[in-house]
């Protein structure tokens, strides 16, 4: 992209004076003092013919190491600055602007001297905000020998740079293998012998007749047979994304964004724990994840870095698609605001036998009265419940919730 020359002060200052040089001349009839005058007046245009028609050329390449990264993760920038047209222009310097986002300007001074002549520059850039990014600010200024003018041009080279939510590395659930009816499928002979292989400690809402005395007997606790089945694990992450629960502040939403990097973290845990996951939102859009995939992790992230809040007013759609998951489904709804609506909402997706964590950001105190009421849904429907901050460290936040779930 082309732009005009720009003339320096000492153009301006050449112009003035030989504008009132000028002036004087022709005021006092002396012809001797027009003649420099109209020189000094003369000398920068020549100087701009010379910058428009003897200007460098270059070609540039960008790559960025690497190219996707999470928030508040650096990385590195190289360009290279190749000489197609050489140019005996004055001093050339390269400017290339990643955005205010990413990081500062980087100057740099290049070699014009000669066609083919290559200068490598290289810096910093952090994304310290999720999404997707373009950096096309290169820009090569010059100026005439005399520094009469100055020239910038821009030169295109769109690079793509892609920064995903903030990940925490999570600890393992304490029990990752279920089978389709909720029941550990792995057994247990090593510790407990051949009779003891399908039995588990007994759990809240488990049927009594399932009992095996036999086993309780010999290890003092309560245990209960298992169902065989095969492992086939499934879980849901629901995002919150309603905009009315997420206060703005100074053009960004600190809860949602807190929310959106639980999700991240959280479905990477899953995959990594054998679970095909499926990411949903408020307004009922889902995103599905398998474990086995080569590029689970990317293809979980990817719809991450666009999330955006959305227009929905409640969480009906995101709990009709929860509601198409069978018995056997683990879910993690993160909520940004929890009342007996929301509550009553996600307690009627689930059944009996599934495993189910909210994570909810703590209320303002105005909210906390139908915090509790929710809570109280919830819990009584077999949900495990925490309140968290956007301060809060999300992996211990997880190391203390899994146990509910697994």
């Amino acid at each position: 992209m082309r732009s005009l020359p720009t003339p320096t002060p000492r153009t301006l200052a050449l112009w003035v004076g030989g504008a009132l040089l000028m002036t004087l001349g022709v005021a006092l009839g002396n012809q001797d003092v027009v003649w420099p005058a109209l020189f000094l007046v003369l000398l920068p245009l020549l100087a701009l013919l010379t910058v428009l028609v003897l200007r460098p050329h270059f070609t540039v390449e960008r790559t960025i190491t690497p190219p996707v990264v999470g928030a508040g993760e650096p990385a590195t920038v190289h360009t290279v600055a190749r000489v197609t047209r050489p140019s005996p222009a004055g001093t050339v310097v390269a400017e290339d602007d990643p955005g205010h986002r990413l990081g500062t300007p980087h100057h740099a001074r290049l070699e014009a001297s000669r066609a083919g002549q290559a200068t490598g520059t290289t810096y910093p850039i952090r994304g310290r905000h999720r999404g997707r990014y373009t950096l096309d600010g290169f820009r090569i200024r010059f100026s005439d020998l005399l520094g009469f003018w100055v020239h910038t041009v821009r030169l295109p080279q769109p690079t793509p740079f892609v920064v995903t939510p903030a990940v925490v590395p999570l600890p393992p659930a304490r029990a990752s293998a279920y089978g389709a009816t909720g029941e550990t499928p792995i057994p247990q002979t090593a510790i407990s012998g051949p009779d003891d292989a399908m039995v588990r400690e007994y759990q809240p809402r488990d049927d009594v007749r399932r009992i095996h005395w036999p086993s309780t007997a010999r290890s003092g606790t309560l245990m209960v047979r298992r169902e065989e089945a095969a492992w086939d694990p499934t879980a849901w992450v629901m995002l919150d994304s309603r905009a009315g629960v997420h206060d703005e502040e100074r053009g960004e939403r600190p809860t949602f964004e807190w929310l959106v990097s639980a999700a991240a973290s959280v479905g990477l845990r899953l995959l990594a724990d054998g679970y095909t996951v499926t990411l949903v939102d408020a307004s009922g859009t889902r995103h599905d994840v398998a474990a086995d995939r080569p590029a689970a992790r990317a293809e979980w992230l990817d719809p991450l870095v666009d999330v955006q809040v959305s227009a929905a007013l409640d969480l009906h759609e995101a709990t009709v698609r929860m509601a198409q998951a069978t018995s056997e489904h683990l879910f993690v709804a993160l909520v940004g605001l929890l009342d007996r609506g929301t509550a009553d909402l996600l307690a009627a997706t689930t059944a009996s036998r599934q495993r189910r964590l909210v994570l909810v950001v703590a209320p303002r105190p105005a909210a906390r009265p139908a915090f509790e009421d929710g809570r109280a849904i919830l819990v009584d429907h077999g949900w495990t419940v925490h309140e968290v901050s956007v301060d809060a460290d999300l992996a211990e936040v997880w190391e203390s919730a899994s146990g509910g779930v697994a």
